[in-house]
């Protein structure tokens, strides 16, 4: 006796079975009970697998267009000698208040044009209180991180 399997695909990510528009095969008491209740998974069919590869080849496209653009960002900003921020200071040399990340973004965004928009989240900084020369890390993708030294100069 055979056991029947059907093919399918997920409509969600699932941690067991796989991302989402991986084509697997289920027992059909599996896609029946559980997988098209919850509407994780459809069944392959011919066009919804054809589908799925137009859809694939769609976000690889864009993912390669992604890339390209986070490394000429990444040259671009690395193409800067280093960005400048005045500051009024205390007599013991450090400075009112504190530097933000949205001050950093706005020097960014002020001094260089890029492709994306950055955020907040993609900045990553040692505490700056003090004047002196900083490396600030900006994430542009998973593996893209771009360098770029700031320095705090008394007003």
């Amino acid at each position: 006796m055979t056991k029947k399997t059907v093919q399918v695909i997920l409509s969600k990510d699932i941690d067991t079975l796989g991302k989402e528009g991986t084509i697997i095969k289920v027992k059909p008491g599996y896609l029946r009970n559980y997988l098209i209740p919850g509407k994780l998974a459809k069944v392959a069919t011919n066009t919804l697998i054809h589908k799925f590869e137009l859809k694939q080849k769609d976000i690889e496209i864009k993912e390669k267009q992604f890339l390209k653009n986070c490394e000429e960002n990444k040259e671009l900003l690395e193409s800067f000698n280093k960005f400048v921020i005045y500051k009024k200071i205390k007599e013991d040399g450090v400075f009112f208040g504190k530097i933000t990340k949205k001050q950093i973004l706005d020097l960014l965004n002020e001094k260089v044009k890029l492709q994306m928009e950055l955020n907040k989240n993609q900045l990553e900084f040692p505490e700056l209180k003090q004047l002196g020369k900083y490396t600030i890390k900006i994430k542009l993708a998973n593996n893209i991180i771009a360098n770029v030294n700031l320095e705090i100069l008394a007003e």
